[in-house]
This record gives C-alpha cells, sequence and structure tokens, in this order.
C-alpha cells in the first residue's frame, strides 16, 4: 500500500471528477492508524473514525499488505473515516497505489459489543491487481507500528 509512498508527491495522477462528493470510506490496513493517516491526508487532526465491518469481502495479503477481495458470507472488520472530501480521496489513491481501486461499499458501523448500530454507504480500497500476487494470511496493525518502528530506528 505505501511502497515507496513520498508523502510530499503523490505517486500517480487522480482526477477529482472520479470521486465527485464526500464520501465514507472503510479502511482495513494500514490506514487505521490515525497518525499514518494524517500523514497520508496531510493534517494534523485527521477525521473522526469508528469501528466498522463490510460484508461479502475478505482479507488476502500483498505482501505484509492487506487487500480485500470479493467473498461471499464473509466479513472484514475495520475502521470507518469521514466524511472525506474528493482531494481527501485523491490524497489516499495515490498512497494507495495503482493495485487497489475505490469502489462502493456498505459499511457497518459498529457499537462496543459488535453489533450493528447502523448502515451506510462509502466507499473503501479493494485489490485491482493479479490474483496470485495475494497469499492467504491477515493483517495485524500492532505488529506492523512494531515494525515501522523498528524501520524507523535503523
Amino acid at each position: 500500500m505505501e511502497c515507496g509512498y513520498d508523502p510530499q508527491i503523490p505517486s500517480q495522477e487522480t482526477n477529482s471528477d472520479e470521486y465527485p462528493r464526500d464520501e465514507y470510506c472503510f479502511f482495513y490496513g494500514t490506514l487505521q492508524d490515525l497518525d499514518r493517516l494524517s500523514l497520508v491526508l496531510r493534517t494534523a487532526n485527521p477525521p473522526p473514525m469508528r469501528r466498522a465491518r463490510v460484508t461479502g469481502y475478505e482479507v488476502k495479503l500483498w505482501g505484509p499488505y492487506p487487500a480485500t477481495v470479493d467473498k461471499p458470507r464473509s466479513s472484514v472488520n475495520g475502521m470507518v473515516c469521514g466524511l472525506l472530501s474528493p482531494i481527501q480521496l485523491e490524497l489516499l489513491a495515490a498512497y494507495e497505489t495503482e493495485e487497489y481501486e475505490l469502489r462502493s461499499c456498505l459499511i457497518d458501523i459498529l457499537n462496543d459489543d459488535d453489533s450493528v448500530e447502523r448502515t451506510i454507504e462509502g466507499v473503501m480500497f479493494m485489490w485491482a491487481g493479479q490474483p496470485e500476487e495475494l497469499r492467504e494470511g491477515t493483517f495485524d496493525l500492532k505488529q506492523w507500528k512494531k515494525d515501522q518502528e523498528m524501520m524507523e530506528l535503523d
């Protein structure tokens, strides 16, 4: 997802016509981390986030990074963030690289007991690369953060 990411230089050109309105966005990987989200959105104060889930998808791994693919009767837990402006969605698209595409989805906002408070329309970045590039596995945000801290020490 952020392979070679430089917050100063967008990794790809995006067209704001692709994202014509503010959207809720579901995150299931590194963007659940508020520090990373703030860096990508170039803001000191990231938008509010809530625990959430999307149904009809599963997570696989592309290297160390998670990627969602369609899978009926499966679900992915993460965070919902919003509302994000078209410009913020462009920044996220640059971060995610061309291996991911923004797709519409239904997002269940979760209560503390994991029951669904309500369902909203939103978007999420899904895998757009070749299926054979993915492997089975799960993404551990805490481990990713530890790995990032270790890399910063090098």
